[in-house]
């Protein structure tokens, strides 16, 4: 196919996309840093989980636009490279604030309005995103190349881990340990975002006259909605999602619990655990990439079954091992999810062009990625008292969770 053609070349560009990307984002999404900055700063477990909330919000209202603003388009590149620079800005500009300012009354308020801007960017990229990287390869290329992506994602995640363990062990949560952070985060996004210049796309139909844009979009955005909502095995695996927001809530909170009550250290727990993360996330990418025959299906259901292993190993067991593991396999359970999740959705969608269904499945999946975190934050708080029996009720509620997710994949049919 003349897709396969440009395999290597876009395999590499998107690759060095994700490994720029995948250094910073350790620091603003699902992040370790982020909970004991915000515990810093004096922020308690209903502000942190209200970080997943955000993140989410942004995703599910925005990612609708996103459609309607590419959609239209036949030559996407130059759109997708524009979306992540804007998305990239809003963590640049905090960590100006933190160089000029330092901390000060106004730095928690302030962080909040800039993350929840970053994650309206991010809701605005990402079904762009995932529909621009799944149409530059054909199917029988596309897990191969989306394989070597999200390894060179978790390479840079884990690159990343290691500059959070160095500047947390030398300054702590100082401003200026912070702003160094956020500033480099910030240029790490724009200058990876930059390799999207170098992948070669190969569009399929006509430019839609500008006249007919705005109708056209709309027109098929509308009939995508229609045909999302009467797709049945589209509606289980989102629901199947139940698992992912557990996982996601769990570790939003496992580094406080494990620096408040298990005697781990916050430099180990900022840095450590996004190490051991995203090598488990490497490896199920090695172990997935090279086992073709492994049925979708299959790696989606492996993936929610360690994460269960996680959350219930959480109840068990809090020594530092026990958090090393937990943070491996969470990191498998992730790194599996996000390599199945694009060429499922692609084909259970049916269409060629699947931004709107990319865009409408976060805006459904919204009950669950804002209000488990926040509920569980919320329970946090009020349950204090119990101490860290409160993180340990919470985990296993997340566990039941997660196998209430496992059921509902398992009765999702998957397309060959």
């Amino acid at each position: 196919m003349p897709k396969d053609n440009h395999f290597i070349r876009n395999t590499a560009a998107i690759s060095a996309v994700e490994l720029f990307w995948g250094m910073g984002l350790p620091v603003v999404i699902e992040s370790t840093f982020l909970q004991l900055f915000l515990k810093n700063l004096g922020a308690n477990s209903f502000l942190i989980g209200l970080i997943p909330t955000l993140f989410f919000i942004g995703i599910s209202f925005f990612s609708l636009f996103s459609g309607l603003l590419t959609g239209h388009l036949r030559r996407k590149k130059k759109a997708v490279l524009t979306l992540h620079i804007i998305a990239s800005m809003p963590i640049l500009v905090f960590g100006i604030i933190l160089n000029v300012f330092g901390f000060a009354n106004n730095t928690l308020k302030f962080f909040f309005i800039l993350y929840t801007l970053f994650s309206i960017g991010i809701g605005l990229l990402l079904p762009a995103w995932q529909n621009y990287i799944t149409g530059i390869y054909s199917d029988k290329k596309i897990l191969s190349g989306h394989s070597f992506m999200w390894i060179a994602q978790s390479l840079g995640k884990f690159i990343g881990g290691f500059i959070i363990l160095k500047v947390v062990s030398k300054y702590s949560f100082s401003s200026r340990g912070s702003a160094l952070i956020f500033t480099l985060v910030g240029f790490l996004f724009i200058a990876g975002s930059l390799f999207f210049l170098f992948t070669k796309e190969l569009p399929e139909g006509e430019e839609v006259p500008s006249e007919e844009q705005d109708v056209s979009g709309k027109h098929k955005f509308s009939k995508d909605f229609k045909n999302a909502l009467h797709n049945r095995n589209f509606l289980l695996l989102l629901a199947s999602d139940l698992e992912l927001f557990s996982l996601i809530t769990i570790l939003s909170f496992y580094a406080n619990y494990a620096v408040t009550y298990c005697g781990i250290e916050a430099g180990t727990a900022a840095g450590g655990f996004v190490i051991l993360n995203y090598l488990g996330m490497i490896g199920i990418n090695v172990l997935y990439g090279k086992s073709p025959s492994f049925k979708l299906k299959h790696k989606y259901i492996t993936g929610k079954f360690i994460s269960l292993t996680a959350a219930l190993s959480l109840w068990f067991f809090s020594g530092i091992w026990a958090f090393f593991v937990v943070s491996f396999l969470m990191g498998m359970s992730r790194g599996a999810r996000s390599l199945v999740y694009m060429p499922t959705i692609k084909k259970i969608s049916g269409v060629e062009d699947s931004t709107n269904f990319f865009g409408i499945a976060p805006l459904l999946t919204m009950p669950m990625s804002t209000g488990i975190p926040l509920l569980s934050g919320a329970f946090l708080d009020k349950f204090s008292y119990l101490g860290s029996d409160s993180y340990r009720y919470l985990f296993l509620a997340l566990a039941v969770l997660i196998t209430a997710g496992i059921l509902l994949l398992k009765k999702t049919e998957f397309p060959v």
